[in-house]
């Protein structure tokens, strides 16, 4: 398995998850206050969708210069399309689990909502590091 020797990551991976975590803390952190701020007005699921969609971007943007050391603008806009294609993942797992504890718990508190997307955002980003690292910015590990 490449970057993996004796149960020991290669330092250039460890560098790019302890970034991508540190990025996902900062969108994760945006997206669950836009979500709450725009929650009364639009309704779980349209809330959900837009601060996933606008944080998206963000995150795309963070990962691209701060993760994975992307500075040129070329293939930006490959970037985030593909940036936004992982963003459904995300978003169909938080879309299903609010769906599901609304099912469960009709009367779902906005607190037990924000546990609930953000849950299904940490499950989501594992897939979303491994999506990036080797769809999306695949080209800077032939660097």
């Amino acid at each position: 398995m490449s970057g993996v020797s004796a149960g020991r990551l290669a330092p250039g991976i460890k560098t790019q998850i302890g970034s991508f975590l540190a990025v996902g803390a900062v969108c994760t952190a945006a997206s669950v206050a836009l979500f709450a701020v725009l929650r009364p007005a639009l309704g779980v699921q349209w809330a959900n969708t837009i601060s996933l969609v606008a944080t998206s971007i963000l995150n795309t943007e963070l990962n691209r210069r701060h993760s994975f050391g992307i500075k040129e603008r070329r293939h930006w806009f490959r970037d985030h399309r593909r940036g936004l294609w992982v963003m459904l993942l995300a978003l169909g797992l938080t879309s299903g689990s609010l769906w599901i504890l609304h099912a469960a718990l009709p009367q779902a508190s906005v607190f037990e909502e924000l546990l609930t997307i953000t849950a299904a955002n940490v499950l989501a980003a594992a897939t979303r590091f491994t999506l990036l690292r080797y769809w999306i910015f695949r080209r800077i590990r032939s660097r």
